[in-house]
């Protein structure tokens, strides 16, 4: 009975460290893309120009 707890309480401890770990934001040490802007980005760029 208490190796079944016991078992179960380490898998779930190991299973919640890999969700974390898994889960967890990659963006902090890669570099920043450069991707292009999209549609709506473009139109308030476009909108804020035309209000200047």
């Amino acid at each position: 009975m208490n190796l079944k707890k016991l078992s179960l309480g380490a898998f779930t401890v190991i299973l919640s460290t890999g969700l974390l770990f898994g889960c967890a934001d990659e963006d902090q040490d890669s570099e920043p893309t450069n991707e292009e802007p999209t549609e709506e980005q473009q139109e308030n760029e476009s909108d804020e120009e035309k209000e200047e």
